[in-house]
Order: structure tokens, then sequence, then C-alpha cells
């Protein structure tokens, strides 16, 4: 019971939160939205309730809990909490207003879709394994949501409609550089947790570690690519959303499609 009323009012916290991010960010006036409650405390309560959910989660399971959709409410609770780091530097522009209702989203499904049979760690020292991989699962997750803002920016200011809500974004400049800051960032913990987990890999086919394995060293080579290419010609725009892109997408499949197919096809 416990579980549920913490997962329940996370949810109701990070979607309140939501609708004042984008009434503030809709608004004309960014004094029009009132709310009794600071919005940076709906925040914080929202972050704690969720982390009591994994808490529960966890104490439930006798350990880790690494099912699908456990492991992605962990990912999600990393990205609220960057958000609200990032959102106390652009109040006008917070990213929890695309990142929220997507944690929220986290919290039903981690209720309703359950893992018939969740793995758990087959040695105590993969915790590190598992710790490294979901932060930088959560990095590149917000590179892949800023990449697509950046390219919608990007759009409306070669077409010159950069007025009324794409005014209030911070500058084209800015935007890029936070998307390859939370990339190289992503980059270098992603190399730790690959380091990490072939330590303890025997038989990737025994292990049933070849698809997540072989997905991931590829979005490990697309992302090394990308950043040797910022960093020697100078790569940016529609070549850096397109790089992010595809190598979150690699990502996406080692992370969610191999983990989906164990728990909920093969078994």
């Amino acid at each position: 019971m416990n579980m549920a009323i913490a997962n329940a009012l996370a949810f109701l916290l990070y979607m309140s939160s939501s609708v004042i991010l984008i009434r503030r960010f809709v608004q004309k006036d960014q004094n029009a939205v009132k709310t009794s409650i600071p919005l940076g405390i709906m925040i914080i309560m929202a972050l704690l309730f969720h982390a009591t959910d994994i808490f529960f989660t966890m104490k439930s399971a006798g350990g880790w809990n690494l099912g699908l959709f456990t492991t992605f409410s962990l990912t999600t609770w990393l990205m609220a909490f960057i958000a609200l780091l990032t959102g106390a530097r652009y109040p006008n522009s917070h990213p929890g207003i695309v990142i929220y209702p997507l944690v929220a989203l986290s919290l039903i499904l981690k209720v309703e879709l359950p893992s018939p049979q969740p793995p758990s760690l087959s040695h105590p020292a993969l915790e590190w394994h598992v710790l490294l991989s979901l932060a930088a699962y959560s990095l590149f997750m917000l590179a892949a949501i800023q990449a697509i803002i950046l390219a919608i920016q990007e759009k409306h200011l070669r077409q010159r409609q950069a007025a009324g809500l794409m005014r209030k974004l911070p500058p084209l400049q800015s935007m890029e550089a936070a998307l390859f800051q939370l990339i190289l960032t992503g980059f270098a913990l992603l190399t730790l947790g690959l380091i990490t987990g072939l330590m303890f890999v025997d038989d990737l086919f025994a292990q049933h570690l070849v698809h997540k394995t072989s997905l991931s060293l590829v979005s490990w080579c697309v992302f090394a690519a990308l950043l040797w290419g910022r960093w020697r010609y100078g790569w940016r725009g529609k070549t850096a959303v397109k790089w992010t892109l595809v190598g979150f997408s690699f990502l996406l499949l080692a992370f969610m499609g191999s983990k989906f197919v164990l728990e909920y096809i093969v078994n």
C-alpha cells in the first residue's frame, strides 16, 4: 500500500508541475501563473515520493529489481533530478515541460506492466555497472530530447519564424553547447558502464547479452564518431541532431528493446 500511495502522489505532483510549467511557458505575462505551493517544492516532493516508490519496489523484491519498467522508472528519476537543476538556470524554458510527463508515464507503466520474471543481479559488484548504465541512459535520453528541440528551433530560425514561443528558448548556441555537454558526460558514463559490465560476462549467448552488448557498442561508436567530428570538424546543427538520434536509437534498442523481448515475449 505504501508503494502504491508513493507512486500515485509522485504521478500527481509530476503532472501538476507539468501543467504549471506549460501554462507559464505559453503565458505572455510570466507572473500570471500563481501557485499556492512553490513549483520547486512540488518537484522536490515528486522526486521524494518517486524515490520512495523505487525503495519499496526494491525492498519487496529483496534486492535489485531489474525489470524493464522498474529500471525505466529509475532512469526517469535521474532525468527529473537533472531537469530540476537545469530548470533553476532556465526557469522560463524549464525542461520539465517535456520531461515530467515522461516521468509520470514511467510510473504508470511500472504499475500497469510489471515484469512477470524481473531479472536480478548475478553478482553484487554489478551494482556499479547498473548505476553507471542507468545514468548514461538518462543523459542520452535527455540529449535526444534536446536534439529534437534544437532541430525545431533551428528550423524556425531558418524560416525566420523565431517569434512567439521560440523566443522563450535559450539561444541556439547555448542549446547546442548543452547538447554536447550531455553527450560527453553520457559517453564517459557509458564507457565505464560497458567496461564494468564486460568484466562479468562469461558467455554472451548463455547470458542473453548478445543483442544488448552489440547494440550498446554500436551506440558507443556512433557517439564516439559524433564527438570526434565535433572536435575535428566542428559538427553542429542538423549533423549533430542526426547522429545524436541515431546513437540514442541503438541505445534504446539495447536497453528497452532487448529487455522487452526477454521479459515479455520470451518468458
